[in-house]
């Protein structure tokens, strides 16, 4: 081989060449397991909740998907909202349902602290509503959702007439012997420290269940409007 066939000779490939080409594909290979890796953690995620499984949406084609059911929706929050706080958080029926909400949120906790077990009937009542509203937006069923946002709605008032009442003591309480041993807010508070703050607590409470209301009636409107637009 003379000289100028050297010269004309593709020179080999360098190893420091070589090993940059290698690790200049690394990057692109590691980004794309961590891709991978992340949908595989968001299917994880979804898949736990329950939104995977979640029934498909349905175009409302009636005249109670289009504008009866959040008119009525609506107007039974109204209706609601009317009767809580007119009836200091008393309305017949329901709020007997409710207190045995309340009754079996002390039952499921009658192993725990006093001060726990006296709290979750008050929270189970509160709570119970919104849960069966999660489900139902599961569902897609906001109609019920609202219904749902309001029923919970008028349990945070019962209960702000509940705590306010922790000092006076003067409301009839189910299984009370008239001593008021068995006031849930007066124990919470006292064991707290806290009985000076009743009303303020109670205005807290009363105003967290205005809001709900509020929110029940948005979602009305909210529902109305998208169920036109669509």
């Amino acid at each position: 081989m003379n000289p100028t066939d050297q010269e004309q000779a593709p020179p080999a490939p360098r190893p420091l060449e070589a090993g940059g080409a290698a690790q200049s594909g690394a990057p692109r290979s590691g980004g794309a397991s961590a891709r991978a890796g992340a949908d595989a953690s968001a299917r994880g995620i979804r898949a736990l909740v329950g939104i995977d499984g979640r029934p498909e949406p349905r175009l409302a084609t009636t005249s109670w998907g289009l504008t009866w059911q959040w008119v009525v929706a609506a107007a039974v929050a109204v209706l609601l909202a009317w009767l809580t706080y007119s009836r200091e958080g008393w309305i017949p029926i329901l709020s007997a349902f409710d207190l045995g909400v309340h009754e079996f949120g002390h039952l499921l906790t009658f192993w725990a602290p006093p001060i726990l077990c006296s709290f979750a009937g008050s929270f189970l009542q509160v709570t119970a509503p919104l849960l069966l509203a999660g489900y139902f937006w599961w569902r897609r069923d906001q109609f019920a959702v609202i219904l749902m946002v309001a029923w919970s709605a008028e349990n945070l008032h019962n209960v702000s007439v509940y705590i306010a009442d922790a000092q006076v003591m003067v409301l009839p309480l189910f299984g009370d012997d008239g001593s008021g041993a068995g006031h849930d807010w007066h124990n919470i508070l006292l064991q707290l420290n806290a009985l000076g703050a009743t009303d303020q607590l109670a205005l807290v409470v009363r105003t967290g269940s205005v809001i709900m209301f509020v929110l029940a009636l948005g979602l009305a409107a909210l529902g109305f409007s998208r169920s036109r637009r669509a």
